[in-house]
């Protein structure tokens, strides 16, 4: 089973990077492009990697 990478991301350009690169190295990819739900997200899917942006304009301290 693929490991699951949780990516909380505002940026667009830097998602579409990060998500691209994982995909193709055989990681499961969640993509939330807020704090508020990457936290959602997390609770729910419980991924073994959360990748967060720190200056995110909400939850970027979590």
């Amino acid at each position: 089973m693929k490991p699951t990478i949780l990516i909380i991301e505002d940026n667009e350009q830097n998602m579409y990077m990060l998500s691209y690169l994982l995909s193709k190295s055989d990681y499961n990819v969640i993509e939330a492009y807020n704090g508020i739900e990457g936290l959602k997200i997390a609770h729910e899917t419980h991924p073994e990697i959360i990748l967060i942006d720190i200056q995110l304009p909400r939850y970027g301290w979590l």
